[in-house]
């Protein structure tokens, strides 16, 4: 009878470390189920296009307009709402734009002696996230720059 209970607490001792080891190791019956759950999906945020009426900057030399730069704009951002808020704040963008550049132009046009697109847009992108905080304008699109001498 002494040899069947020590086999027994044997047997008892051993499945209970093999039961211990089996879910350590995350096997047999203790292995996890890893349920799918899927992730809310992100609202597809859409891309619009704003554009602007054309910038017209004179470029002075004395007393008299030497030049005068057309620049046609185009502003990208995401979402209706950021388009609302971007179209009602036309005006001040505008003016934002022509006052900086009024004086950038003569700098850029000195140092590099032709307007440099990429320059322009950067510049323009840096007004804009300085107007509004980044964020609002996504990007500005230069479609086209005019530089007339005056007559």
């Amino acid at each position: 009878m002494k040899k069947i209970m020590i086999i027994l607490a044997a047997l008892f001792i051993l499945a209970g470390g093999a039961v211990a080891v089996l879910k350590w190791l995350g096997v047999g019956p203790f292995e996890e189920q890893s349920e799918v759950q899927e992730a809310p999906e992100e609202p597809e945020v859409q891309t619009i296009f704003i554009d602007m009426d054309p910038i017209m900057v004179p470029l002075l030399q004395g007393n008299s307009v030497a030049a005068l730069v057309q620049i046609q704009v185009k502003l990208e951002t995401e979402g209706q709402d950021n388009a609302i808020f971007l179209k009602r704040r036309m005006p001040k963008i505008s003016d934002a734009f022509v006052s900086d550049l009024h004086a950038f132009m003569p700098r850029m046009l000195k140092k590099h002696e032709r307007i440099d697109v990429l320059i322009l847009k950067q510049r323009l992108q840096v007004i804009g996230d300085r107007l509004f905080g980044k964020g609002y304008i996504k990007d500005v699109l230069v479609q086209s720059v005019i530089d007339t001498p005056a007559s």
